[in-house]
C-alpha cells in the first residue's frame, strides 16, 4: 500500500521475480522442516505403537499363567474340600467314647481268663443250699 505523501520506489520485474523465488524458497525450505518433522513423528508414533504392543503380548501372556496358575490352585482347594468332607464323614463313622466303653465291659464280661464260669452242676448245687 502507498502511503500517502511518499512515493514508492518503482518495482522492477527482475525485483518481483527476485522476491517471489525467495518467498518460493522460504516456503520450500518451511516444507522441508515440517516434512522432516511429520517423518520424526511417524517414527516416534511407530516406536510407541510396536512398544504397545510387545507390552500388550507380554501382559496377555502373563495373565494367561496366571489364570492357569489360579485354575490349578482352583482345583487343588476343591480337591481338598472333598478330602475333608470325606474325613469329616469317616469321623462321624468313628465309635464315640461311651461306644468305646460299651465295648470294653462287655469284652471284660466275656474274657474266659479274667471270667470265672459257673457249671450247672454248680449252680443245682448253690440253689439246694439256698432252699435248705
Amino acid at each position: 500500500m502507498p502511503v500517502f505523501g511518499k512515493s514508492t520506489p518503482k518495482r522492477t520485474i527482475r525485483s518481483v521475480i527476485n522476491e517471489l523465488v525467495d518467498r518460493t524458497n522460504t516456503n520450500t525450505q518451511r516444507l522441508r522442516i515440517l516434512e522432516q518433522d511429520i517423518r520424526t513423528l511417524k517414527t516416534r508414533t511407530n516406536s510407541i505403537e510396536k512398544n504397545t504392543l510387545n507390552q500388550t503380548k507380554k501382559i496377555n501372556s502373563t495373565l494367561s499363567k496366571f489364570e492357569a496358575k489360579l485354575t490349578k490352585t482352583e482345583d487343588r482347594i476343591l480337591a481338598l474340600e472333598r478330602t475333608i468332607k470325606e474325613m469329616v464323614n469317616e469321623i462321624k463313622r468313628l465309635a464315640t467314647l461311651p461306644k468305646v466303653k460299651e465295648l470294653e465291659e462287655l469284652i471284660e464280661i466275656y474274657n474266659p481268663l479274667k471270667s470265672q464260669f459257673i457249671t450247672k452242676e454248680e449252680v443245682e448245687r448253690m440253689i439246694e443250699r439256698k432252699r435248705r
